[in-house]
């Protein structure tokens, strides 16, 4: 079984709170087999780069390239 990986730009940010009005915003390009795996994937990176979870977040857009 062969798997077709795409390449996917996802947007997110953390969520806004009283502290921080505009949160920064950060664009990853990843390489996933679907929608659903590059929005996980997503998520997956910025908890241990920045940590922002998904229940603290925000997804902006995510577009095919």
């Amino acid at each position: 079984m062969s798997y077709k990986f795409h390449q996917f730009q996802v947007v997110g940010r953390a969520l806004p709170t009283e502290s921080d009005e505009q949160p920064k915003i950060y664009r990853m390009k990843l390489w996933a087999t679907n929608e659903v795996r590059a929005k996980s994937k997503f998520w997956y990176y910025l908890r241990k780069l920045k940590k922002v979870k998904k229940s603290n977040g925000q997804m902006l857009a995510i577009n095919e390239v």
